[in-house]
């Protein structure tokens, strides 16, 4: 879609139906738009990981772990030494840029482990929520929502009129920011972008790149990718996927116990899961594998409605 910022100011001075505006786009421009912003991703995500290998912040450069009262920064939510939650109540009283904040949370759990930290599976949603996901890294957790109504904003309230996100924050598994503490207002370019969303949905895609969560289960693309990706770990507990695999012979056929103790063995050594190895002895037999979450990604915390 190319550089956001530029779209939004174009549309601010010329206004128009969103959906007509990207049905005039040729397909040229939308893969020129599409390679720019994945090579700006690339930058942006390569100074990000340089930043973080040496313990400071891409965005301000100070040590992840300095906090300064008067230079918010997204590694605010990293809990640098310091800081209180009263602290977060000027900077998160004016938008912070959801989008841009998304991806530095993504990025930043995806350094720890990828795909695991991060539960945004849209069949664990609230079908009252737009967007509702719960992100994890080291000992701090952070949950977002977006509820339809917040989308719109409360025109019944003071502080809340406005179209906002909600975030929860947890450190050590105790609450440290609660949802309803702060109504985020949605930069003029988080507005652009959710109303692309909504009125081109065929067009206009959300892809969290470098950021991947367990919603990559829910792509078919993705999911064939993964499987053949996959390794076996002898730690359950702590893998990222769990993966059942259903197989069936022909009629008439079965699988031998010597083969069978075989794959397995071989399985062990090599850490190729042995669905994949069964396919090798047993060509002649169908194979349907389930993989779902890991027992260690995060529960999607739910938000309260308000009263």
């Amino acid at each position: 879609m190319g550089n956001p910022q530029n779209v939004v100011s174009n549309i601010y001075r010329n206004p128009m139906n969103l959906r007509e505006f990207f049905d005039n786009l040729t397909p040229e421009q939308i893969e020129d738009g599409n390679r720019k912003q994945f090579d700006e991703n690339k930058r942006v995500y390569k100074e990000f990981v340089t930043a973080y290998k040496f313990g400071n912040c891409s965005l301000c450069s100070l040590p992840l772990t300095e906090f300064i009262s008067f230079k918010p920064c997204f590694h605010w939510f990293l809990r640098p030494h310091g800081i209180k939650k009263k602290h977060f109540q000027k900077y998160l009283s004016t938008p912070i840029g959801f989008f841009q904040f998304d991806s530095y949370i993504r990025w930043i759990a995806n350094l720890n482990s990828p795909y695991k930290n991060i539960n945004d599976l849209k069949c664990e949603m609230n079908p009252t929520k737009i967007i509702e996901y719960t992100i994890r890294y080291k000992n701090i957790e952070w949950s977002v929502s977006i509820g339809k109504t917040d989308r719109q904003g409360h025109p019944d309230t003071k502080n809340a009129n406005m179209p906002h996100f909600h975030i929860q924050m947890k450190v050590d598994n105790k609450i440290f920011i609660r949802f309803n503490d702060f109504h985020i207002p949605f930069s003029n370019e988080d507005i652009f972008t959710l109303r692309s969303m909504e009125e081109a949905p065929d067009k206009v895609v959300w892809r969290n790149t470098f950021g991947e969560g367990m919603s990559i289960l829910e792509d078919d693309e993705a999911f064939d990718q993964l499987d053949k990706l996959m390794t076996r770990t002898d730690d359950p507990e702590n893998a990222t996927f769990n993966t059942g695999t259903l197989v069936q012979m022909p009629e008439g056929e079965t699988m031998d116990g010597e083969t069978l103790s075989k794959a397995f063995k071989e399985s062990k050594e090599t850490r190729i899961p042995v669905r994949h190895i069964l396919k090798k002895y047993f060509p002649q037999a169908s194979f349907m594998t389930e993989i779902t979450p890991g027992d260690s990604v995060p529960e999607i915390s739910k938000r309260s409605p308000r009263k």
